[in-house]
């Protein structure tokens, strides 16, 4: 009596996804591999193990050959697809962790920026006492910084305006004039922030570094799906169909090839299984008439 397992009216497992279909065919083709012998070629140590009725051969029979290759290149297209949509979806959370380093970028440089502001506005408001650089050089400083009626407008600006707003003031701070007052009047603390945070929201936004748009990846991977589904079907009955018992060896070679996804479908009808053996049977109804509890 044959072995083969038996799948004429097969309806592929309802838990069947993505992954055990490339796995499956993975596995196919390493057993593929094992049997086919080009040219007669004899088998060699190393060789992977054939069991018992399993006999090298040089091609697949054609009812067989086609529509492996046809699913072995619909699941291979199948997980084409699946690293591209991986690395889009990448590509998306980096885009995403991007446009929190702006938020943080633009946070920054707006705190820098009123820092500067309340401590240059302290150093104008000193009185004269004959040292220099005086205070009138801080109001200088002030006017060039932050002159009426802007003031610190400029921070709220797009980012466009703000960077162009910011990089002429980062100018005026490099002036010799202006690092004098910095330097005197204890503002270098809150200069080199400012610094490092008007380089910060530069990098950020692609003033000063290039930042590319990420292209969308794809998204709809049922084309795919369903080719591989109706692939791995098709040479499934054709490897089943095999199986002849007037033909030495079929049978051994069909259960070989088919034995990967018998393994398959037993792995994903295991928790259907358990659940079963764990659900609880029903209680019969009382007949007719009895009491209660006595």
């Amino acid at each position: 009596m044959s072995e083969t397992p038996m799948f004429s009216t097969m309806v592929l497992p309802l838990e069947l996804v993505a992954d055990e279909v490339i796995g499956l065919r993975a596995q196919m083709s390493a057993r593929i591999a094992a049997v086919l012998r080009p040219n007669g070629g004899k088998r060699k140590e190393g060789d992977a193990p054939l069991p018992k009725g399993v006999e090298p051969v040089a091609a697949l029979p054609p009812h067989i050959d086609r529509p492996w290759k046809r699913f072995e290149a619909a699941a291979t297209e199948l997980q084409g697809f699946r690293g591209l949509r991986a690395s889009a979806q990448a590509d998306q959370r980096h885009s995403g962790a991007s446009e929190a380093e702006r938020s943080a970028a633009n946070t920054d440089s707006d705190d820098r920026w009123r820092a500067l502001e309340q401590w240059n506005a302290g150093a104008a408001g000193l009185s004269e006492d004959g040292q220099t650089p005086s205070p009138s050089d801080a109001r200088w400083l002030y006017g060039q910084l932050f002159p009426a009626p802007e003031g610190l407008r400029f921070i709220t600006r797009r980012p466009r305006v703000q960077w162009a707003a910011m990089v002429q003031r980062m100018k005026t701070l490099e002036e010799e004039r202006a690092q004098a007052v910095i330097e005197q009047f204890s503002g270098t603390r809150h200069y080199r922030q400012l610094v490092a945070a008007h380089a910060r929201f530069g990098e950020a936004y692609g003033f000063t570094t290039v930042v590319l748009a990420k292209e969308g990846g794809p998204t709809d991977g049922r084309p795919q799906w369903s080719a591989a589904r109706d692939a791995l079907r098709s040479v499934i009955q054709k490897i089943e169909s095999h199986a002849d018992p007037e033909i030495p060896g079929s049978e051994a070679l069909a259960a070989f090839l088919l034995a990967p996804y018998v393994e398959m479908v037993g792995d994903l009808a295991k928790p259907r299984r358990r659940a079963s053996a764990t659900k609880p049977e029903a209680v019969p109804a009382p007949p007719l008439g009895a009491g209660g509890t006595p």
